[in-house]
């Protein structure tokens, strides 16, 4: 049985945020429960030269948009370019939400017609990666995607959000 690249890379993303979806909903709770400000969630990190929680969730929802962009076979200067922009809860549930929209409305059969074509990415000032789009979506898209969900999860865990293993797999 073959699995189709356009079920894994949409279904992973949908996951991803639903996940995604249920921690901040909780930790929207646990502040107002607490008193405790939005911001102190907003701008927590691990360490001073990482970046913080809601800067996680605004580049996951951005690189699903242009996953999803580069494998209907969009070049890279024509991705589209969101603005990392929400500052409260809500305003990164709807993005969560406008970007998981965004990924579903894909073409399957593009993205499934798409696993030989040749991604050019950037890495880094003057790098780049190529990768065909199989090897994209299963060895860089999906491993960045659970990263940042796995990284807001945890500095949301950290400050006593009662989120747990089902709340992160979008259960």
């Amino acid at each position: 049985m073959t699995v189709a690249l356009s079920h894994i890379f949409k279904s992973s993303t949908a996951q991803a945020f639903r996940g995604l979806t249920n921690i901040l909903e909780k930790a929207k709770a646990h502040a107002e429960a607490t008193d405790a400000p939005e911001n102190a969630f907003m701008e927590n990190r691990l360490f001073p030269d990482m970046h913080e929680m809601k800067w996680q969730v605004q580049m996951i929802t951005e690189f699903a948009v242009r996953g999803a962009a580069r494998m209907t076979g969009i070049a890279g200067d024509a991705l589209p370019d969101l603005p990392m922009e929400g500052d409260t809860f809500d305003a990164l549930i709807a993005r969560i939400a406008d970007c998981g929209d965004t990924v579903a409305k894909a073409d399957d059969a593009t993205i499934d017609g798409n696993e030989t074509m040749m991604i050019s990415m950037p890495i880094g000032p003057d790098q780049t990666m190529d990768l065909d789009g199989k090897t994209y979506v299963l060895s860089f898209y999906l491993p960045n995607l659970f990263f940042h969900v796995t990284t807001a999860y945890n500095l949301l865990r950290m400050q006593g959000v009662a989120v747990g293993k089902k709340d992160y797999m979008g259960i």
